[in-house]
Parts: C-alpha cells; structure tokens; sequence
C-alpha cells in the first residue's frame, strides 16, 4: 500500500470515528464472503458499518484520541463496527449473528469512553429500545406528581363535602 493510499485510509478511519457513537472490534476468522456480506447488510440496516482494516491503520488512527484504549485488542484480524445512530442496535444484530454463525468473535466494545468485554454483549443487545427506556423514566417521574395531584383533589372534594354539609346543617330549621 502506498504512503498517500495509507494516509488516506488513517484519515477516512479517524473521520469514521469522529462520528461513531459506539465501536465494535472483532475477530472475522471462520466467516467467509458471504457472512461478512449479510453481516454488513444488517448493520447498515441499522444505521452501522463494518469494515475490515489493518491493524496499524487502526493504531494510527486511535492514538491521542478517545479511542485509544482499543489498542490493546489490535491483535489478529480486525473487523470494527461503527454505530452512527443508536449505539447499542448495532450490539443486537450482531448478537443475532453470533447465535445463528457463532462467529465472528467479539473483542472488545467501546461505548461513551468504557471498554465492554464479550461477555457484556448479551446484555447490552437485550436492553430495550430508547424509546422504551426513555417512556419508563417519564412514566417513574410522572407517577409521584400524578400522586400528589390526586390526593390534593381528594382533599379538595373533602372539603367541599364538609362545606357542603354545614351549609345544609345551616339552612335546616333548628
């Protein structure tokens, strides 16, 4: 490969990780072209990208930056994966992947500066959608104030029950 073709691929690579909201390396010995094919098809389906680079490239790419934690695992052949939109769906389709392949490896994640081992991908892959998430927090923090809204009708209805009833004790001929 030459210099400016190397310079370029480090620039492009650092360009893609500018934008990438998590990052997934992998091991893809044991996948053929046609895995690789149906992976990379999923993960831009969800708003991802896989891409097989060197190793060094990789290097060059993550030194001085955020990323340059993942150096360690650029071991043997690296496959990564760059989450532009939803940070974890690209964690469940290739959690979908291994149950169907068993391959390929996962070697680490990075996700908001945290190194995840392989191990955390199952749970990463089966926390529901934001959108969920989000709908449970607005719910949790709605149900107090909800609460509080009742009981002051409550006592409001109280009261006027109560006013109500001297009015009508009053208005009786004693």
């Amino acid at each position: 490969m030459l210099k400016t073709e190397k310079e370029k691929t480090v620039q492009e690579l650092k360009e893609k990780l500018s934008l990438t909201q998590s990052l997934i390396l992998t091991d893809f010995r044991g996948l053929n072209v046609e895995d690789i094919s149906r992976l990379r098809r999923n993960l831009r389906n969800s708003g991802a990208e896989y891409r097989i680079t060197k190793n060094t490239m990789i290097r060059m790419a993550v030194q001085e930056s955020e990323f340059d934690a993942i150096i360690d695992y650029l071991k043997g052949p690296t496959g990564l994966i760059f989450s532009y939109q939803d940070p974890i769906s690209p964690a469940k389709v290739l959690y979908e992947f291994l149950q169907k392949s068993g391959k390929p490896k996962v070697k680490t994640i990075w996700m908001e500066g945290k190194l995840f081992g392989e191990n955390q991908l199952k749970r990463l892959a089966t926390l529901p959608p934001k959108e969920v998430v989000l709908a449970l927090i607005v719910t949790s923090l709605n149900a107090p104030l909800s609460n509080f809204v009742g009981t002051l009708q409550g006592m409001l209805r109280n009261l006027i029950g109560v006013i109500d009833a001297i009015k009508e004790a009053q208005s009786k001929p004693a």
